[in-house]
């Protein structure tokens, strides 16, 4: 492939990707995975991959640490208000994708939790906001959830299938959500689905020195006021 690429090139298809690199097809689509939701390419169903990003910018060098109770109140709070408005605003393209990644959520259901798709599926229901602020907004939750050493060390200590097929079911039930345009519903699967994540997260602590921030940040409550 020639260097440098510019925005708004058109980059091989996955086949062709793969015969370059010498690589098996889940690895480039998990590599393609990673560059959409930090924005780079573009994915256009039935048209190619499109570079729309070509250089990383300082905001991608996050500093400063939050307990995971913090994060995780944080995410209750925004991200359920966030899948509120989607179903408001969401569009066929969205579903679409969307529904990709369940498929591909599904090749993962007896192996560890695959952490990009995860952080995909929810940066694309900020995504069906057509608020890219929102999107923005999602991405650098992740982000600081990906450079804590806490998570990463929750990560290795998951029952792995067991979170896999949870998340698969708790996703899907989002999207269903989505697909009707039913806002409450969209609100309620997504807190649920964070609540399940806090409860997870308060077994594999507890065992630990009782100085994290679960009693400094309780989850949000639902009915809470968007």
């Amino acid at each position: 492939m020639n260097l440098p690429i510019k925005i708004g090139d058109k980059l091989p298809t996955e086949r062709e990707l793969t015969e370059t690199f010498g690589v098996g097809r889940t690895v480039i689509r998990e590599a393609l995975i990673l560059l959409e939701v930090e924005s780079f390419i573009e994915i256009r169903k039935s048209s190619g991959i499109y570079v729309i990003k070509n250089e990383i910018g300082m905001d991608s060098f996050l500093t400063g640490k939050v307990g995971p109770f913090e994060l995780l109140q944080a995410r209750q709070l925004i991200e359920s208000t966030i899948a509120a408005f989607a179903a408001t605003q969401i569009v066929k393209s969205d579903l679409e994708k969307l529904s990709d990644v369940l498929e591909q959520e599904k090749e993962y259901l007896d192996l560890p939790p695959n952490e990009e798709l995860d952080r995909y599926f929810h940066c694309l229901v900020a995504g069906a906001t057509q608020n890219a602020l929102l999107t923005d907004l999602v991405r650098y939750i992740w982000d600081v959830r990906k450079r804590d050493p806490i998570w990463q060390e929750l990560k290795q200590q998951d029952e792995q299938r067991e979170y896999s097929q949870r998340g698969y079911e708790e996703h899907k039930a989002i999207l269903q959500t989505l697909q009707r345009k039913d806002p409450m519903a969209a609100k309620l699967a997504m807190w649920q689905h964070l609540e399940n994540i806090n409860d997870r997260v308060t077994k594999q602590l507890e065992s630990k020195e009782p100085s994290f921030d679960r009693f400094l940040f309780e989850s949000v409550p639902l009915d809470i006021k968007a």
